[in-house]
């Protein structure tokens, strides 16, 4: 299972319902079980190979503690773009783009990076388990 270095204060299930509720749905078991063992922090790895790109990964954003957890960071990108409903902002690459985990019933569970300066979103891979396993390190 991933490791995470620096991760923030410990959670518990109950943290997760605040992020399912403001999202609209089901957070994947892997994901639930990687943020109860490390909530947030940097990893080894510094790339994902996407489905069809490979990208950068700098660290993962907590749950409930630090600058920016993820709820905080839900609510900033919904209050810019309301088409951001449905996603949550787990982890981030070394421009500050966030990778977004779709909870929208069209594409749930697909993982996205938002890159801030085009206000896109880029698919990166077509689930959750996918992207975790595609970690790398460059």
């Amino acid at each position: 299972m991933l490791d995470l270095e620096e991760s923030e204060s410990s959670i518990d299930m109950g943290d997760f319902s605040q992020i399912e509720l403001l999202a609209g749905g089901k957070l994947p078991p892997l994901f639930k079980r990687i943020y109860l063992k490390n909530n947030g922090g940097f990893p080894e790895a510094t790339e994902v190979e996407g489905d069809e790109y490979v990208f950068s990964i700098n660290g993962f954003n907590p749950i409930k503690f630090g600058k920016l957890p993820i709820e905080k960071l839900m609510q900033e990108y919904t209050d810019q773009d309301s088409d951001l409903e449905g996603y949550v902002p787990f982890a981030y690459d070394d421009g500050g783009n966030s990778f977004m985990l779709s909870l929208k019933k069209e594409d749930d569970g697909v993982v996205y990076l938002w890159i801030q300066g085009e206000m896109r979103l880029e698919k990166v891979c077509s689930s959750f388990d996918g992207f975790i396993n595609s970690l790398r390190v460059g």
